[in-house]
């Protein structure tokens, strides 16, 4: 199975919570017209559109994800992607389609993350880290290193800061919600933040469910520096 199989396969069975959501992925993967019903309906509806019309190459041959869409649907989804700060490029292909695509691993590996494909990301990040370490000089491969430490708010890294506290013993000792956090994180190890923090009762913001995940981080690093 190809790689873009194996992320299409997971997006397709993934947990989504909210019907609005599931509505917004197969809203996307048909190319229908997004509308907006949660917050966390707009990553569902790119994680449609990718699984209906999109491709990545495999990591180990090249960086290369893209999505070939009729022009009102690419202009969309192209607009979402500008305000969460995921902007991809263009181009415009014969018969009236636009290609949106990225050929940077650590702009395909923050794409895959925001539509709940993580694993998938963090093997994108670990590849390029691995070809710079081997082909680049050090000053290169620092700057790769420095892009995965930005990936570490990822799922992949969450659930390692998670897995530090326990093993220590500091995971039981957190505040009340830095262990609902925990939970919720490990339950659904996939779940795009934006999706996750519906999941608190009540409900919280991305930005809030974020500043949790670095306390978390934070705990995690005062344990390794021990």
């Amino acid at each position: 199975m190809s790689v873009s199989s194996e992320i299409k396969t997971f997006l397709q069975e993934a947990e989504r919570r909210n019907a609005c959501c599931r509505e917004s992925f197969e809203t996307g993967k048909q190319g229908g017209i997004y509308k907006e019903r949660c917050p966390a309906c707009r990553a569902a509806f790119t994680a449609g559109v990718f699984t209906g019309f999109g491709s990545v190459t495999d990591p180990e041959k090249a960086f290369h994800l893209d999505m070939r869409l009729e022009a009102p649907l690419a202009d969309k989804l192209a607009a979402i992607l500008a305000e969460e700060g995921l902007e991809p490029r263009q181009y415009q292909l014969k018969g009236g389609k636009v290609r949106l695509y990225y050929k940077v691993s650590s702009a395909i590996g923050d794409f895959l993350t925001y539509i709940g494909a993580s694993k998938f990301a963090l093997a994108v990040m670990e590849k390029e880290v691995y070809n710079s370490v081997k082909f680049k000089e050090n000053r290169e491969a620092n700057a790769v290193i420095a892009n995965l430490d930005r990936f570490a708010t990822a799922a992949a890294e969450q659930r390692l800061n998670i897995n530090i506290l326990r093993e220590c013993g500091v995971l039981e000792t957190l505040p009340e919600e830095l262990k609902e956090t925990a939970r919720l994180r490990e339950e659904h190890p996939d779940m795009p933040l934006s999706e996750l923090a519906q999941m608190f009762a009540p409900p919280i913001s991305k930005s809030g469910l974020n500043h949790r995940l670095k306390r978390l981080a934070e705990e995690a690093r005062k344990v390794k520096e021990q």
